[in-house]
């Protein structure tokens, strides 16, 4: 450290004077604070490019992609009987000839009791616990699992009532005047049952009226529920709400009409479905009938194939082998006698303490942690038996397990194809080696030859202890093992069609059985299943009931296009987009004031809030002046506009240009789109299908292979882009946006992975660099004044002392 001398004996400010000389000193300094802070500007100018992207692009997918910029308007011929809304995917007309029913919802209603909504459920004899309520769906199906409700003793039949309400279990409760009413929130009828059930605590509701599930814990609360039954463009229907999706029309159901054509068709329709499902599960069961057996005998092929890589072993040792499950036998593959004589020494009449011992067997005999892991789970009946093998025994059982070993490792596709070369692929490989680059050059070329070479290393090896009969038993059971296993895959699809029909014979039995009951029996309800029985033994067509004459018209539903809302949506795309694209190409041209650097701390000292806000104003402009990443950005995004798309059908619509959207005429506004409406309605009102599709095409691809027709008729095929001009748009702006994360980086990344953050960094150590330089300059500074003072306060010591000798 430099000790500092003030300038007492030169009367000088040194303080003052090396301040100011290493102001200068500073400059270079200063000079990279102000780049880098520039360039930190620039890459905040880069990201703020990018956010304003990312926006544009989740408007587009917001406003244009998810919600398709079609929209359709339904028109229905008379709305007293039904209305719909149109979804953009309506097509055609539709016919509603009739409505039988509409749907409703399940309701359960217990009897009276002596209580009110004040009442404990204490003083009803219920205590804590929970109930578990099952209720149909909107799709009209029954929920695999049931909704819990906790319920506490202490709780009133008000508070009860209020949790079942606020629960999302489906269902509605009501208690008043001492009855309990229970409801379904959906409508729809449950085929298979009631359409609210209790499945667990059903003795809570036997308590509050429901007496039938006294005693029980479960039961149904709520049936009674039922379908929409109606006729549409001549077929017969039904769903489970009274509003639903048909052909893209949102349908709802509001007044019943020609109610008896609609049963009649139901009833022809469900008699017919009952006949088809009956004569589809027949041959699905015959068929499925015939892939089991069919698995059942190659079963047995399997099983006699496998048989065969056991032969060398005698009546005894089959049975000592067969006797091992089937997870202890490959373990005798690496075990050798030595290990099966320590095992002899353990007593297998203590389990607890067999275990013990087998988990403390030396690793010195190769009992690794892995092969005593392995022994521990192994049931101890087959160790006992392994353990009193005798070495000839142990030795024939080993050979056949390591034989399986190999049949379960190697490729069974690869083994059925050395079938008939097994003999000629031992002696080929036996004391052949393996690791030279050609290992069967010597051999004649051939099938056995070709057959070798196409084996991997791993095959090889393991083929190679291998004697000839050993390799041909291995490829008939790999052989066996495969046609199994098709034969097992066959098995299970016939199996799934099977009860696929089973559930499809039941429903159209349901169906049909409830339709005859409901309009066409008469009689009481104990006679009904035998009337049904014999109406489904005798009767060969189906029921049908009289009647009433119809009285009212088919109610039609069609959709037209809204042609003004496209516009408008399309409209409101142009002017996001300028906005968008004005942003972008002003920055490319914004002025550059060269004289206006980033502000030092020191010069902030002496300027206001509005100075240096004025300041940095002019000293960030043009900051991406001529930017080649923008105008390259842009230029992409503006040739979009006159790419003609091929998947549209309508050539006449197949470029933004031809229905009427264009970029400006002036270059200055960067690409900016401007609309000839009278065109773009026009094309709208004519094909706005093809408008849609042009703008966005969903199914198109980047690269994607269209057919071609030229002047002469000639056909022929191409690759083209059919995606969309959105898709295309949105596309190029990803590309856009990589190119700025190139160079700017996101928020998240560090400097070091992007161009403008390794420049900071570089500017970082050199500003390091220069701090350390300008340290030493100032020592070196402070050290020749203090000096220079040491020198005059010498002199003046010296003259003072001359002068003193001169007076004596």
């Amino acid at each position: 450290m430099v000790n500092r001398i003030g300038g007492l004996a030169s009367g000088m400010d040194i303080d003052a004077l090396v301040a100011k000389l290493m102001q200068a000193e500073k400059s270079p300094l200063i000079k990279l604070q102000q780049k880098k802070t520039t360039y930190e500007w620039q890459r905040d100018a880069y990201r703020g490019i990018n956010t304003k992207l990312q926006t544009f692009d989740k408007y587009i997918a917001d406003n244009l992609i998810l919600k398709s910029m079609k929209s359709k308007t339904a028109a229905v011929s008379n709305s007293t009987y039904a209305s719909a809304t149109a979804t953009p995917s309506a097509s055609g007309t539709l016919a509603l000839e009739g409505v039988s029913q509409l749907a409703s919802a399940a309701r359960g209603l217990g009897d009276q009791i002596n209580a009110t909504a004040n009442t404990k459920l204490s003083e009803l004899g219920i205590s804590n616990g929970v109930i578990k309520l099952n209720a149909i769906k909107p799709d009209g199906t029954m929920p695999t699992e049931g909704t819990d409700i906790v319920i506490d003793e202490s709780m009133t039949i008000s508070k009860f009532v209020e949790k079942i309400n606020d629960s999302n279990a489906g269902v509605s409760a009501l208690f008043e005047n001492g009855r309990l009413s229970i409801t379904a929130k959906n409508t729809g009828d449950n085929k298979n049952g009631a359409e609210v059930q209790v499945t667990a605590g059903a003795d809570v509701f036997g308590k509050l009226g429901y007496t039938s599930l006294n005693g029980k814990t479960s039961g149904d609360l709520a049936s009674g529920g039922k379908n929409a039954m109606f006729q549409v463009n001549g077929i017969a229907t039904e769903r489970s709400s009274n509003t639903f999706t048909i052909s893209g029309y949102s349908v709802t159901l509001k007044e019943t009409f020609n109610a008896g054509g609609t049963i009649n068709s139901l009833l022809t329709l469900s008699f017919n479905e009952r006949k088809n499902a009956a004569a589809d599960l027949s041959a699905k069961e015959s068929t499925f009938d015939i892939k089991k057996q069919a698995h059942a005998d190659a079963t047995d092929v399997y099983n006699l194939a496998k048989a065969r890589l056991s032969s060398s072993l005698n009546d005894t040792q089959k049975v000592l082998y067969s006797d091992l499950a089937l997870e202890t036998r490959p373990l005798l593959a690496e075990l050798n006698y030595n290990q099966v004589t320590k095992l002899a020494e353990i007593d297998f009449t203590d389990e607890e303490a067999a275990r013990t011992a087998i988990a403390n067997l030396s690793e010195a005999d190769g009992f690794t942690p892995a092969l005593r892991e392995a022994l521990g789970k192994i049931e101890i009946g087959d160790l006992k038996e392994i353990s009193e093998l005798t070495e000839a025994d142990f030795n024939a059982i080993s050979d056949v397990a390591k034989l399986e070993k190999t049949f379960n490792v190697l490729n069974k596709q690869v083994l059925k194809d050395l079938s008939g070369l097994g003999a000629d692929i031992a002696t080929a490989l036996t004391g052949r080696d393996l690791s030279v680059e050609d290992p069967f050059a010597d051999l004649p070329e051939g099938p056995l030859k070709e057959k070798l070479k196409s084996l991997d290393k791993g095959t090889l090896e393991a083929l190679q202890s291998l004697n000839g009969p050993e390799i041909e038993n291995l490829s008939v059971a790999a052989d066996a093992q495969i046609k199994l296993t098709t034969a097992k895959t066959e098995m299970d699809q016939a199996d799934s069609a099977h009860k696929a029909a089973i559930t499809r014979n039941a429903n159209a039995e349901t169906n049909y059985k409830q339709l005859y009951k409901e309009n066409i029996f008469k009689g009481d309800e104990a006679d009904f299943e035998a009337a049904y029985q014999n109406h489904i033994a005798n009767d060969t067509t189906p029921p049908q009931i009289t009647a009433d004459p119809s009285t009212v018209s088919p109610v039609t539903i069609t959709s037209t296009t809204n042609v003004d809302e496209m516009m408008n949506k399309i409209k409101e795309f142009v002017t996001t987009y300028n906005g968008l694209i004005k942003d972008l190409s002003e920055q490319t041209k914004e002025t550059k004031y060269r004289s206006f650097a980033p502000l030092t701390d020191e010069q902030r000292k002496d300027m206001s809030e509005n100075e240096i806000k004025l300041w940095e104003e002019k000293a960030k402009s043009g900051l991406l002046r001529s930017d080649t990443i923008l105008r390259s950005g842009l230029a992409g995004m503006r040739a979009l506009v006159y790419e003609a798309n091929p998947a549209v059908s309508n050539q006449k619509f197949n470029t933004l240009f031809n229905v009427g959207i264009t970029t400006t005429k002036n270059y200055n506004d960067g690409g900016q789109l401007e609309i000839d409406e009278k065109k773009l309605q026009k094309a709208l009102e004519e094909d706005p299908d093809a408008v849609a599709a042009l703008f966005s095409n969903l199914d198109g691809k980047q690269k994607d292979t269209i057919t071609v027709t030229d002047k002469d008729g000639n056909i022929s095929t191409k690759e083209a882009d059919t995606r969309g001009y959105l898709q295309k748009l949105r596309s190029s702006m990803d590309s856009f946006k990589i190119d700025i994360e190139k160079k700017a980086g996101r928020t998240s990344a560090t400097e070091q992975t992007y161009s403008i953050g390794k420049n900071i960094v570089d500017t970082n150590k050199r500003i390091d660099t220069w701090q350390e330089k300008l340290k030493n300059i100032e020592a070196r500074y402070w050290k020749q004044f203090s000096a220079m003072e040491q020198a005059i306060n010498k002199a003046n010591s010296q003259s003072s002392m001359f002068m003193q000798g001169l007076g004596a």
